[in-house]
């Protein structure tokens, strides 16, 4: 709850002029020539204001100067004068379908606005490549907990390998946002899906009706992942009544497919079902479930994708099916 209220905050008063540089990017502009590794930096504009301490601005016209040999690590701290040395830094209502289903679109307003509130968030920040000069002061957090500053033209192949990530401030030299970087799954991931899918009732009908699924969960690579998925949906049955239907899964999904702004893959999970159904008591049951299906995702933005799902399910002894829509966040 606290990280949604930091990114509603975050939204309400714009992004910061913080960046951050993933290490893996450090390693690589250590391996480039001092002068030209500016041109092209992959950066992640932070969430709030950085809390390292503020370094000496630059301008285009500061002065390129190489100062070789420069250690850090094991703690040891290279840092500008005064700057210090150490960084700070359930399931649904098991009752009967009617209850079930009221205490479901509940819970699906609020995973919805939390979606909406996360995806507005990402979108705002810029999660791609800029230009910096050479001489633009890097802080360096190191994966001991220490902490560095020098300009990005002094940062050696030893110095990317001892840092976890860096911070760079627009307000301490001319940083200019250039282009936004590929859609980028690996790491965190939540989505929420709606479309239709099919139930069987007690009573021996098989029918469609509304179906949703929110999940949470990472992604391992850029391809693979795995989340905690929850379905739900619900229609009426024979007598008038509700029956609603509640998944509970664990589910592995591989995207290996990519052409252009599309990619292309198959998910597969098992976890629990239950089904409850106004007027017709001994609808009330559970029961193991599979679940597999064919998933499609259109890149959006860098940490944002449109997704459809086409799946088959097997759960109370019969194979149902549904097709969803939705919006992944990564």
């Amino acid at each position: 709850m606290r990280r949604l209220l930091s990114l509603v905050v975050a939204t309400a008063a714009g992004c910061a002029n913080t960046y951050q540089i993933p290490g893996s990017e450090l390693a690589r502009l250590s391996a480039t020539p001092p002068e030209q590794r500016g041109q092209h930096v992959r950066v992640i504009q932070d969430w709030n204001e950085s809390r390292v301490p503020a370094a000496h601005p630059v301008t285009a016209e500061t002065q390129i100067i190489f100062v070789p040999d420069i250690e850090v690590g094991g703690g040891v701290t290279y840092a500008r004068p005064g700057s210090g040395g150490r960084f700070a830094g359930g399931g649904f209502h098991l009752g009967k379908g009617s209850d079930s289903k009221g205490e479901a679109i509940g819970y699906l307003v609020l995973a919805g606005v939390a979606l909406v509130t996360v995806a507005a968030v990402e979108s705002s920040r810029f999660d791609g490549y800029a230009a910096l000069n050479p001489m633009q002061p890097v802080h360096l957090i190191g994966k001991d907990g220490g902490y560095a500053v020098m300009p990005l033209a002094w940062i050696d192949p030893q110095t990317a390998a001892w840092a976890d990530y860096a911070v760079v401030r627009s307000t301490e030299g001319p940083l200019r946002e250039l282009d936004r970087a590929p859609l980028s799954r690996q790491g965190w991931t939540y989505a929420m899906y709606g479309g239709t899918g099919t139930y069987l009732s007690k009573a021996g009908e098989l029918g469609a009706g509304p179906a949703f699924t929110v999940q949470l969960g990472g992604y391992f690579t850029q391809d693979v992942g795995l989340v905690a998925s929850v379905f739900a949906g619900w229609r009426d049955n024979r007598v008038e009544g509700t029956l609603f239907e509640s998944r509970y899964m664990l589910e592995l999904q591989a995207l290996p497919v990519h052409v252009g702004l599309v990619s292309a893959g198959v998910y597969g999970g098992a976890g629990f079902a239950y089904r409850f159904e106004d007027s017709i008591p001994e609808g009330d049951e559970g029961s193991l479930a599979l679940d597999l299906g064919a998933m499609f995702q259109i890149e959006l933005d860098t940490r944002i994708a449109l997704t459809a799902r086409m799946g088959i399910s097997r759960d109370h002894d019969v194979q149902m099916h549904d097709i969803l829509v939705g919006i992944s966040v990564f």
